[in-house]
């Protein structure tokens, strides 16, 4: 056992270390975390993702990052051409436009203007 003194501000504190080796760390050394005989926790595997993807489903429009549905550029039957936009989303109070990835006619509408959606969000259906 060691006793030290720390100083942290104008205060300062007596301690007592216990020494769990001979060697000396360099002075300039990064501490190294040290095992209890435990097993690490692995952390929980990630969760299948709940929607589709635009690789995964033809027709399918989703949320590129989280934001709120601000505006609605179309509606269900509407027939799109390619780049055409079909919602505005506000993100991080920037205004995204998601936009038709080819042509098409709207089947599906899934979010309303006002909609809080999250990235992978499924936001229309087209076919």
């Amino acid at each position: 056992m060691k006793k030290l003194r720390i100083t942290i501000g104008d205060k300062s504190y007596d301690v007592t270390v216990e020494v769990l080796s001979d060697e000396q760390a360099p002075a300039h050394s990064t501490p190294r975390p040290t095992t209890t005989g435990t097993s690490p926790i692995a952390p929980p595997p990630a969760a299948a993702p709940t929607t589709p993807t635009a690789a995964s489903t033809p027709g399918v429009i989703i949320s590129p990052m989280a934001g709120v549905v601000k505006s609605i550029q179309v509606k269900e039957g509407d027939v799109v051409e390619q780049g055409q936009v079909l919602i505005l989303l506000d993100a991080m109070k920037v205004e995204n436009r998601i936009t038709a990835p080819a042509a098409g006619k709207v089947a599906r509408l899934l979010v309303t203007e006002g909609d809080n959606v999250n990235e992978g969000h499924v936001l229309l259906e087209m076919n």
